[in-house]
């Protein structure tokens, strides 16, 4: 397995119409930002570069473990914050 792009989507954790607000915006910048590394970045071997978007939405320090869990499980080398 090639070494990936971490994409993490950040967003304000306020909950109460704050946090609700921006999580679609956010997760669609970080599937935005997936498909433009994808389609511009490439290996040294040629290759096209792979990233994997966290599973959820990082407002606070329980989904940014969560985040760092699954990206260990994803051979994730760097990571790219969207806010």
């Amino acid at each position: 397995m090639k070494c990936r792009i971490g994409i993490r989507p950040v967003i304000d954790g306020r909950w109460g119409g704050i946090r609700e607000g921006l999580e679609d915006q956010v997760m669609q910048l970080a599937y935005d930002a997936k498909k433009l590394i994808e389609e511009n970045v490439f290996y040294a071997d040629g290759s096209k570069a792979e990233c994997v978007i966290s599973p959820c939405t990082i407002g606070g320090g329980a989904e940014a473990y969560a985040c760092e869990e699954y990206f260990a499980t994803q051979n994730v080398t760097a990571t790219l914050s969207v806010t």
